[in-house]
This record gives structure tokens, sequence and C-alpha cells, in this order.
């Protein structure tokens, strides 16, 4: 099976000792969103812009929280500038969960792909962000060691999930 399972994602959440999740709620990030929504010791942020996310994490950051962030690919594209600005440059450790969208259309060979699909990994690599993939529960180690490279380099790091998320 394709994807990680949401309660076992929310409990590495958890464990890594994330206080805030910033996420704008998509197909594939549905039943994680409503996991997080389900954990009392996690506060659940819903901007209304990619990009907002990313300040409003930053912010979070700035005031001693550890939030994380959940987006598309097509919202970190969308939230370049504030990547840039509020992440990358000031050195902020934010870790990123970045849906892959169009990659399970890619790989069963479904055309058209998604135009958003192949721009994913080259545009992480052009901000020089470390990155992993995720793309089952046996994967979800990567979590915890880009949580690790966003701490250690003061810099943001990915976690792509190709899938979407299991109940």
């Amino acid at each position: 099976m394709n994807g990680a399972s949401a309660a076992r994602t929310v409990a590495v959440i958890e464990d890594l000792g994330f206080t805030d999740v910033v996420s704008i709620p998509d197909g594939e990030s549905r039943h994680l969103h409503q996991a997080l929504l389900d954990t009392p010791d996690i506060e659940v942020y819903s901007p209304t812009r990619e990009g907002e996310g990313i300040a409003l994490a930053a912010g979070l950051w700035v005031g001693g929280r550890k939030p994380l962030v959940i987006l598309q690919n097509t919202g970190l594209m969308e939230a370049g500038d504030a990547l840039r600005g509020c992440g990358i440059g000031p050195s902020i450790p934010l870790l990123l969960l970045v849906g892959w969208r169009g990659y399970p259309g890619a790989m069963a060979g479904t055309m058209p792909v998604d135009s958003a699909y192949p721009y994913t990994e080259p545009l992480i690599r052009a901000w020089e962000l470390p990155h992993r993939r995720l793309m089952s529960d046996d994967d979800l180690g990567v979590i915890g060691e880009m949580a690790a490279v966003a701490e250690g380099t003061s810099k943001p790091a990915v976690v792509v999930y190709g899938y979407g998320f299991t109940p």
C-alpha cells in the first residue's frame, strides 16, 4: 500500500516535540489534517495562502514554538518568496511536509501528467533545501531526520510525500 498512516505520522510529529502545525489541507493531506485536529497537544493553524503559512510558522518559531508546515507542491511554488524571506534568509529551521501533487499519476503512467509534478524536486534543489521522500510508513523516520537537519543547519528542510495519507 502506498501512503503513510495519518495516525502513525501524528505520533512521530508528537514524539519530535512539534507544538504547532500550519496546514492548508488538500486531498492528499486530509486524513493527516483531521488527525492533527483531533490531537489536543498540537495547535493547528489554517492560513489562507501558503506564503502566509510560512510567515506564520516563522513567527511561531521566533516566539519559542516548534512549528511544522504542511503544504502541497503547488503551494510551495506560491510560497517561494515567503520561504526565502522567512526561512532561508533569516536562517529559521522550518520543517516542511510537501505533498507531491501529480506523483501517483506519473508513477501510474496516467496521461496527462500533472504539470506541477516535474518541478517539485528541481525547485527544492534550486533553493538548496535538503529533502527526503516519504512514501509509506516504512519512511516515517525521514521526518525526524529532516527535523534534525533543519535544527542543525538553522535552515528549512523538506519531506516530500508522494501519496495521500491513509487514516
